[in-house]
């Protein structure tokens, strides 16, 4: 599979080449794509891309390239930490993404980390000369910009902690960061060398903003090597204990026992029911039936102890199906299996994960092929 290609920074052509060697020195490989972004300048302006694994080590040659020193915890120790990934944007729906993901974490005893990535602007600012200028109002708001992210997280778990109760909130570890970035990409790279359990994070499906391809959600959704699970803000408040029915929505994916495999390593501290279904033509051939029941009958064998269903949905649009579904069985939780797609098709096709994370109030569970 081909790697992704990220920009890390925007550099004029000069400045880019030397960073390029710094890169190529350190065995990351490093491309630079040429964009006008002034008509007219003096020297050409590159953006300077790096492959998305290769982001963690990186973030510290660039710093120091800049001349900003950062200190790096060495992550290289935690790789196999179980741990529940929590970016926050201090948005109301981040916030019932964090209450749902320290119940998840009660249950499976592991640790959360906390992320929020900021623009810095120092960084992500496009230079118009060969020389990098570090003049006193950028850095003033350099300084905005930290001092801002770390008061509205500060603010932000107070309140958390204050509603979960302190000393139950002491009941885990959590750990908490906060870096200049692109959240999108912070999220997949540190889940990626982390080796992170579960993603779990907010989604405010009402705005209309919230509908174009560049989301975050969508972004993480379509590329994590890890389940996801996006919690809408209009999601009842509820203890997961709560919880008594999740369900997978089939299509008969060859990744669908994998993915049930991560869905019951989840979901096996509660006590819940767990519903396979496949939404089917009306006037279906029998295909669907019979895959379904081969379905069940491999995982009553696998996980006899577990309480497990297979229906059938018939409709002829799986979307209004589904949502129908979920509102007479009173669905809890959905899961599905999702493929990554190129650009122009997220654009004028957006798969069924997409839609239902901007259109239903359920918890959305994403397994990705």
């Amino acid at each position: 599979m081909e790697e992704k290609l990220i920009t890390i920074v925007v550099l004029p052509y000069s400045k880019a080449l030397i960073l390029k060697m710094r890169f190529e020195a350190n065995e990351i490989e490093c491309d630079l794509e040429n964009i006008n972004l002034i008509e007219g300048a003096a020297s050409s302006t590159v953006r300077v891309k790096i492959l998305e694994k290769d982001l963690v080590n990186a973030i510290p040659i660039l710093d120091d390239f800049l001349g900003k020193k950062t200190i790096i915890p060495d992550s290289k120790t935690k790789l196999h930490e179980r741990h529940i990934l929590v970016p926050v944007d201090f948005s109301e729906s981040s916030k019932k993404a964090c209450k749902m993901a320290f119940n998840i974490a009660i249950h499976l005893q592991v640790k959360l980390v906390f992320m929020h990535s900021f623009i810095n602007p120092l960084i992500h600012s496009i230079p118009f000369s060969d020389v990098y200028a570090y003049d006193s109002a950028l850095l003033m708001k350099v300084e905005y910009a930290e001092k801002n992210a770390n008061t509205n997280f500060k603010k932000f778990f107070s309140e958390i902690k204050n509603e979960i109760g302190k000393e139950r909130w002491e009941t885990i570890t959590s750990e908490f960061i906060i870096k200049s970035g692109y959240a999108d990409e912070d999220i997949l790279a540190y889940s990626q060398e982390n080796k992170s359990q579960l993603i779990v994070m907010g989604n405010s499906g009402n705005s209309e903003q919230r509908e174009t391809v560049g989301s975050t959600t969508a972004d993480v959704m379509y590329n994590a090597r890890v389940p996801v699970l996006v919690v809408p803000e209009s999601t009842p408040d509820q203890e997961l204990e709560h919880f008594s029915t999740v369900l997978y929505a089939t299509n008969f994916d060859e990744k669908d026992f994998v993915a049930l495999d991560k869905l019951m390593s989840i979901l096996y501290p509660f006590d819940i029911k767990l519903i396979c279904a496949h939404v089917g033509h009306p006037k279906g051939n029998g295909w669907d039936l019979a895959k379904l029941n081969g379905m069940k009958d491999i995982l009553k064998e696998k996980y006899r102890s577990e309480a497990f269903e297979c229906r059938l949905i018939v409709g002829n649009n799986t979307l209004d199906s589904l949502e129908h579904f979920i509102k007479e069985e009173k669905i809890d939780i959905l899961s599905l299996t999702t493929h990554k797609r190129n650009m122009i098709s997220r654009l004028f096709n957006p798969s069924l994960a997409r839609k239902m994370a901007f259109h239903a109030n359920t918890p959305l569970l994403v397994f990705h092929a």
